[in-house]
């Protein structure tokens, strides 16, 4: 064996004493932070199977390892060089492999970048991370938030965190500043109105939710004189050109993060199972539909040839038809058509999350649910949220709406109440994508299909984080066929692909599928972990 691979074993010795049952990915992370150029886990594997007399492993996916019981007692470790991988004032949990590898890549590009990590598998550790080496080199901390929910869960996180640090915060009554506190989290809104950081004074910048600062009014918050800066998100995606134009100039595009794959590999996600299941509209609302979507195309094709909106991304041309809604051009034509487009769009969007086949779909999902333990359910409405948790509470499920016309206290009680089990579903709109922190559900039901990748990824992250017993987490989609939603006129196209390679399997359901059906599928894939 090569002086290189002698060391190489030797680390892993050390790594495998200093804390047993690491996998491949975590090893290398390791042996990289002590300073050896380990290659791939393909590596560290090799050497760990071939040297059976020191290492073994538990037989898990991906395999755990231990020293042997004559590798312990024979005492090969060597002592190291390298300093301590950890920042001094951090206190929090061991990282995961990814997330050291994050902070590698980061700091290899000069301390600018965004990570892209699924929800759940731990993106807010790595600006804590780097939250705290900046802290122990002396330099201020800015953690941007697009909410007061997060607001909070950063305070919280960052006090737990780190040691003897006092943490500020500005927007939701709060006015702290670097005059007194070494870190700040601040809601966008109030940093965007002000300047937070004294012109050459180090610093770092820490944006949570990052996609949501590609709008203008939000980029303000993003002030130059911050030389260290770090972007967290799920997904790195606009319908708009916020990316090109804000962040990616900015932030200097993306480093290493953890996908689904990745998640697996390494026992962060629990593997998963999807099931689009199909509804038929009523005849009166089919109708509706087909006027409502008939005006918005004509309306979309006007704006588009006549007035000159941009057909693509999406999010560019809603912008300009929200600019000509206002009448400030003086156009009387263009304001009268963009206001029909939004009219027409908002009512078939409306019509396609509150119909009355998919509650009477969720009703049937009742058993699904009850056999879960807990569940949640996504909506695009306050008013089809309060249905679907009439529905579910009809069929004696313990579900409760979580909408933001809740009180903050109230809100914090029904999370408190689903964690402990007085409440076994919450049904929810958009408010509960990002930025509250979810206790664990086992299955996700979206009654209203997204066309946005990140809003279904956000949700189906809420639901496939490890269960005790290892069994896959259910996300299952329902949509109108004939629609928008509908999978076989394009929609999910993005989502579907970044599911076809790591979901332990996608179904199909046609309207109608009695409940016994479903929950014959819940529970197969539950049978199959055993």
């Amino acid at each position: 064996m090569t002086v290189q691979g002698e060391r190489t074993r030797a680390e892993l010795w050390n790594l495998l004493a200093e804390r047993p049952g690491q996998n491949k990915r975590q090893l290398l992370a390791g042996l990289r932070l002590r300073g050896l150029s380990v290659e791939s886990a393909r590596e560290v594997n090799r050497t760990l199977y071939r040297s059976s007399n020191l290492f073994v492993h538990d037989g898990a996916t991906p395999p755990r390892w231990h020293l042997t019981s004559g590798s312990r007692s024979a005492g090969l470790s060597i002592s190291t060089t390298v300093g301590p991988a950890l920042p001094r004032c951090y206190r929090g949990r061991e990282p995961r492999a990814w997330q050291l590898e994050a902070l590698i890549e980061w700091r290899a590009r000069g301390r600018c970048g965004v990570v892209e990590a699924v929800t759940g598998t731990g993106k807010t550790a790595v600006g804590v991370l780097a939250a705290a080496a900046a802290l122990d080199a002396g330099e201020k901390v800015l953690v941007l938030v697009p909410g007061r929910e997060l607001l909070d869960q950063w305070y919280e996180v960052l006090r737990r965190d780190l040691r003897n640090t006092r943490v500020g915060r500005v927007g939701d009554g709060h006015r702290d500043s670097f005059d007194h506190y070494p870190i700040l989290v601040a809601v966008v809104h109030s940093a965007a109105r002000r300047q937070m950081l004294t012109w050459g004074t180090p610093g770092l910048l820490v944006a949570d939710e990052v996609h949501r600062y590609g709008a203008p009014s939000f980029a303000l918050a993003l002030e130059p004189e911050f030389d260290a800066r770090l972007g967290l998100t799920a997904t790195y995606e606009r319908s708009d050109d916020g990316l090109a134009e804000h962040l990616d100039p900015y932030f200097g595009g993306m480093v290493a993060g953890c996908g689904y794959q990745r998640g697996l590999e390494d026992g962060i996600l629990a593997p998963f199972r999807v099931a689009f299941l199909g509804v038929d509209f009523t005849s009166d609302e089919r109708r509706r539909h087909d006027e409502y979507d008939e005006r918005a195309k004509v309306l979309r094709r006007r704006l588009i040839e006549v007035h000159g909106c941009p057909e693509e991304p999406f999010g560019e041309f809603m912008a300009h038809v929200n600019r000509l809604r206002e009448g400030s051009h003086g156009d009387h034509w263009a304001v009268r058509d963009a206001r029909g487009y939004l009219n027409a769009f908002s009512k078939r969007r409306q019509l396609l999350a509150d119909c009355r086949p998919k509650q009477e779909a969720l009703s049937s999902l009742t058993s699904v649910l009850a056999a879960a333990g807990r569940g949640l359910v996504f909506s695009e409405t306050k008013a089809s949220a309060e249905q679907a948790a009439a529905v579910l509470i009809g069929s004696g499920i313990r579900a409760r709406p979580f909408t933001s016309g809740l009180r903050r206290a109230d809100r914090k009680d029904r999370l408190a109440a689903f964690k402990d089990g007085n409440v076994r579903v919450l049904t929810a709109p958009r408010v509960l994508d990002e930025g509250v922190d979810v206790p664990q559900a086992e299955v996700g039901v979206i009654l209203a299909g997204s066309r946005s990748r990140r809003q279904m990824i956000q949700r189906m992250g809420r639901v496939i984080r490890p269960k005790a017993d290892r069994r896959p987490a259910a996300f299952i989609v329902m949509y109108v066929t004939g629609t928008a939603e509908d999978p076989a006129q394009g929609a999910h196209e993005a989502f579907l692909g970044d599911l076809t390679h790591v979901a332990e399997k996608i179904d199909h359901f046609d309207p109608g599928t009695a409940g016994s059906e479903l929950l014959g599928w819940y529970y197969e894939g539950r049978t199959e972990v055993r």
